[in-house]
């Protein structure tokens, strides 16, 4: 080989050895990479509903252990507890309660779902909520769901009460709890129950960090969950002689004795720190490592070993990275017992060497949550370092006498130490051993510095599913600075049908959104919507400086002159106005999908519509205001409460618009329109006007403007333009167009109709006053259609946030990242559930009807077929959580209606219920429509 090529494949084989190792370094990233906390969500005792609740109980050394409460002792079928140590807990309120309806849960199968499946539920959607991520923006994606759970006491309870149909299986069985989210949510990364007994949910997280660093999740969901449901499990417990028999947790002390049961469901929400960053979320804290290991062979099944603990901690040390001479803080098992304390002390005694170390048992406030113990410890260490302090720990007075500090780092504090931020990370760690030997341990470190990012406008959107849930809400959000929690609010959240908005402190107003809110529709009112001022926060705008430039005289000046009745002046300024509305709204990515425009409203419709340019609109504007001020000013214009039918008129008077089915505005000479308004009868009111505009009297000057316009370039419309002139949709517009236009009646109303039949719901009338929003009711009433009218400005200095709050509470998808800046998540109000009481008697309340069957067949044959098609589509609808049994049609094949397999198993108990008699199992699939089913129940029941 030459030396040249020698020296090419020296070359080449340094640059492979580099490309290498710069992909061993990429493995080494990734697999090393730390985990963003970026959202939690807990319900502990205590009232500890969320993480700042949490917080606060610690801080302020709560001990949430009581007696058990009467309802549980009833519940649990016992009239007491068989030992005093069982006697005591950490018990959670409203156990039985959901809000089944806000998750799509029908009653029954609400009441046979173990309430931990419940729970999680709940509690997921609080951290993803708190996390400021919009759940159904993770359908289909690579999120992984980790729950820890242990308990099978509403199983147990399930088996006592002989509770038993398809939905005890789904509802109690450990891997639908997590699955169920995964359902809801249309997730598709990793699901996952665990159950290592007391360790769960901490090696739920460490399971969830390995598979975001492998890159299997992009997101992940990882805690626990315990409930005590049946005292027969307590007492199981008991016998083990690990509990206290004075209700205490008193870690690390000399009189430790055993602990408390304890309830509680916690989860966080986890990302890659690098993804967490780049997603602009707010990050918590972040996880940068763990490890897990089994005691394997110790002194007992359930004897801790304390040489496994100290190689866990090593290996979770190493995996993060970390010195243990920077661990500050570890949140231990702390279960109180005379055995496990000393030999985790002794554990942690073996590797953390530091100068100082705190150690904290939360289980001396809330109990063991055994399966949630964790979770709730890597919460607490979490709100410690983001509130810079650390609890202490209650039930503490002499240190066991198997454990000595003097040569360890550790100090076991009974009221709080303050922990601040300094120059170096201030590290973690927490500790969670599993009766069965599983032992976790989690290395957490403060979240980087925060960078500030600007406010946004001051609009807050709010919503819920339902309207109490609302009414709740608006109260707690109250007093909240509107700027700073807006983008969280309206970017942040996920939005439902029943809906309010803040704007500026204004009070809101509660409204449900449109269901199929249809084309979002600009109706651009006409001449008597001008008020002295208007606009003025809109001449500094592009447009307007364009208008202004068009404009024979001085626009700008205008807005605060006396020449606003001046029809040469006003109807320029007012599609000057409209026009930059237009621009202005556009910015904010709201267009028109249709257009409607009254009079000189329809000149910005057309130029909103795209059938005009901005100066041809302009001059078009400019032109008929000018030619319309020759009109005689003797005529008059009155608007008139009565049905176009019943205007009889005469003469000179003339119908010069309709704008609604109940109103009409007649125009001609006064004297005779006064008569003409007499003879009519019922409210008139008459119009600021000179004129008698849109009669006959227009005629010349109609033939004016339709001469000064020749040469005005029109192109189609872009959108939908339904005419004031023909009351239809029109695409092209010309010269005799703007003729008729002046000429001839605003058929409002009928332009109205045409956008309703054309699918139209939500309209926005653009202009400097709503005049036009009632009329625009009426046609949505006359119409029988729901639907919404919202307004742009408003002589009392209304903002135009305020048209965008009414749009998004009417339904219109209100695109928020153009209208509010990018800001920082924050901490909003918790969803207000609705709950309901679920349990396994409620399940069995609606009890067999034994002589429905006879009931029916003593009916006439015509109402006996009737009756039971009503009572299958009512069962239906009930499965499907129909709001009417009319959306079941008798005939409708109930796969098309939604009605997959499980739901079928249920219609069957449903009917099965009803009839009190024993259905097939493939009841719905054999007679696949409501009609089909009812055939089937009448043979039945006359056999």
């Amino acid at each position: 080989m030459s030396e040249e090529k020698y020296r090419a494949s020296l070359v080449r084989a340094a640059a492979a050895i580099k490309d290498l190792e710069g992909r061993l370094e990429q493995v080494r990233r990734e697999r090393t990479e730390p985990i963003a906390v970026v959202g939690m969500g807990c319900r502990f005792p205590g009232d500890a509903d969320d993480p700042e609740a949490f917080w606060r109980m610690l801080r302020d050394g709560v001990d949430a252990v009581t007696e058990i409460p009467y309802e549980r002792i009833d519940r649990r079928g016992r009239d007491e507890p068989a030992s005093d140590a069982g006697r005591w807990g950490a018990f959670l309120s409203d156990v039985d309660g959901f809000d089944a309806d806000f998750f799509g849960v029908p009653p029954r199968e609400a009441a046979r779902m173990d309430p931990q499946h419940r729970m999680v539920l709940e509690v997921a959607w609080d951290a993803l909520a708190h996390a400021g991520i919009v759940p159904s923006s993770l359908a289909g994606s690579a999120t992984g769901v980790f729950v820890g759970m242990s308990g099978n006491d509403y199983l147990l309870l399930s088996s006592g009460g002989q509770a038993r149909d398809a939905h005890v299986g789904t509802g109690t069985a450990h891997s639908f709890g997590p699955g169920r989210l995964s359902h809801l949510l249309g997730l598709r990364g990793p699901n996952m129950a665990v159950d290592t007994a007391c360790s769960s949910s901490l090696v739920s997280v460490h399971l969830a960090m390995q598979s975001l660093r492998s890159g299997e999740s992009s997101l992940a969901l990882a805690g626990g969950v315990n409930l005590v449901l049946s005292q027969e499990s307590t007492e199981t417990v008991a016998d083990l002689d690990a509990l206290s028999p004075d209700g205490r947790c008193r870690s690390f002390d000399a009189r430790a004795n055993g602990f408390v049961r304890g309830e509680g469901c916690g989860i966080v929400v986890l990302k890659r720190l690098s993804d967490a960053e780049a997603d602009g979320d707010r990050v918590l804290a972040v996880l940068r490592g763990a490890a897990v290991n089994s005691d394997g062979h110790s002194a007992g099944l359930t004897a801790p070993n304390q040489l496994a603990q100290r190689d866990m901690l090593r290996q979770a040390y190493a995996d993060a990275g970390v010195s243990t001479k920077d661990i500050g803080y570890i949140e231990t098992h702390g279960t109180g017992t005379p055995l496990g304390d000393p030999i985790e002390f002794e554990a942690l005694a073996g590797v953390v060497d530091g100068e100082r170390c705190v150690l904290g048992a939360v289980k001396t406030n809330i109990g063991h949550l055994e399966a949630a113990a964790g979770i709730a410890g890597l919460i607490k260490v979490i709100q410690s370092l983001r509130h810079e302090s650390i609890p202490g720990n209650l039930h503490f007075t002499t240190l066991n006498p198997r454990m000595r500090l003097a040569g360890t780092p550790f100090v076991l504090p009974t009221l709080p130490v303050p922990w601040p931020r300094s120059e170096r990370p201030r590290i973690a760690g927490v500790s969670s051993f599993g009766m069965s030997g599983t032992n976790a341990h989690i290395v957490v470190e403060e979240a980087p510095p925060a960078s500030v990012t600007a406010v946004g406008p001051a609009i807050v959107t709010i919503s819920a599913r339902t309207e109490p849930a609302l009414r709740e809400l608006i109260a707690a959000y109250r007093g909240l600075d509107a700027r700073e929690v807006a983008y969280t609010a309206a970017l942040r959240r996920q939005h439902y049908e029943y809906r309010a908005a803040f704007v500026d402190g204004s009070e809101p107003g509660i409204h449900r959104a449109v269901e199929n809110p249809g084309p979002l529709t600009f109706v651009f009112s006409g001449q008597g919507s001008q008020w002295v001022g208007m606009g003025r926060e809109l001449v500094d705008h592009p447009v307007f400086a364009e208008c202004a430039a068009l404009a024979p005289f001085d626009l700008r000046a205008e807005l605060d002159g006396t020449r606003l009745h001046d029809t040469s002046v006003v109807q320029p300024l007012i599609f000057a106005v409209q026009a930059t509305l237009v621009a202005r709204l556009a910015s904010w990515g709201i267009t028109p999908e249709a257009v409607i425009g009254h009079s000189i409203g329809e000149v910005a419709a057309a130029y909103a519509a795209g059938a005009l340019t901005l100066s041809d609109a302009m001059r078009l504007a400019v032109t008929r205001g000018r030619i319309m001020s020759r009109a005689s000013t003797s005529g008059r214009m009155t608007a008139v409460r009565a049905t176009p039918g019943a205007v009889r008129v005469h003469g000179a008077v003339s119908i010069a618009a309709v704008n609604d089915s109940g109103s009409v505005v007649l125009a001609g000479p006064e004297r005779e329109l006064d008569e003409a308004v007499a003879r009519i009868g019922g409210r008139a009111r008459k119009l600021d006007v000179r004129y008698a505009f849109h009669s006959p009297e227009m005629a010349p000057l109609a033939d004016s403007l339709e001469r000064e316009l020749v040469g005005l370039e029109d192109a189609p419309t872009t959108v939908p333009m339904f005419s004031s002139v023909t009351g239809k949709a029109i695409t092209e517009l010309g010269p005799r167009y703007w003729a008729a236009n002046v000429r001839e009646p605003v058929l409002f109303a009928d332009a109205v109709g045409s956008a309703i039949e054309a699918g139209s719901r939500i309209f926005l009338e653009i202009g400097p006053h709503p005049v036009l929003i009632g009329h625009v009711r009426q046609g949505l009433t006359d119409h029988a259609v729901d639907g919404a009218v919202i307004p742009t400005l408003r002589r009392d200095g209304a903002e135009l946030l305020d048209a965008v709050g009414g749009l998004y509470t009417s339904g219109y998808d209100v695109d928020f990242a153009k209208i509010v800046p990018k800001g920082a998540v924050v901490t909003l109000p918790r969803y207000p559930w609705q709950h309901r009481s679920y349990w396994l008697d409620s399940a069995s309340e609606r009890t067999a009807q034994p002589n429905w069957l006879d009931q029916i067949n003593a009916l006439a044959p015509e109402e006996r077929v009737a009756a039971v098609e009503l009572a299958v589509r009512a069962d239906v609808a009930t499965v499907l959580r129909l709001s009417s049994v009319d959306e079941v049609p008798v005939d409708g094949p109930l796969m098309e209606l939604g009605v997959d397999s499980l739901m079928a198993v249920q219609v069957r108990h449903e009917l099965s219920a009803r009839t009190g008699a024993a259905l097939p199992a493939m009841l719905a699939f054999d007679h696949p429509t409501p009609r089909a089913i009812a055939r089937y129940l009448l043979e039945m029941g006359s056999e």
